[in-house]
């Protein structure tokens, strides 16, 4: 296994530990101090966190068995940009950054859907 395929499984592991604890400080830390739109929100953001730091561990796995393997790798970092961009700016401005951020969010969804698409390409090849 290469280096870049352990780091995105590496990587997928500890965003999810990070969204259980975003999820546990969503409830009980920001529960009495944010409205229920921008709890909604928080939620949303742990939600697409955990579902794919999930897939940067499947990532790393097509990864480990495919060539070429620029297409995996093409396809997390993609993924692990849509995470920080779409999560990382919605914790961001629930905790006080300009609005504006969330301008930029749709941007992370963007990267999501392509990544899977990537993934998807990458899985077909590696079974051929």
């Amino acid at each position: 296994m290469q280096n870049v395929e352990r780091g995105l499984m590496i990587a997928g592991c500890l965003l999810l530990a990070a969204a259980g604890a975003l999820s546990a400080y969503g409830f009980h830390g920001l529960a009495d101090s944010i409205s229920p739109a921008k709890q909604e929100s928080w939620h949303w953001a742990v939600d697409m966190q955990f579902y794919h730091s999930l897939g940067l561990i499947l990532t790393g796995l097509i990864g480990a068995q495919s060539r070429p393997v620029w297409l995996p790798r093409l396809a997390g970092s993609a993924m692990l940009a849509g995470i920080l961009i779409f999560s990382g700016l919605i914790y961001a401005e629930i905790l006080g950054a300009p609005e504006a951020w969330g301008e930029i969010v749709p941007f992370g969804g963007t990267l999501f859907m392509i990544s899977w698409v990537l993934l998807a390409g990458a899985a077909w090849r590696a079974a051929r």
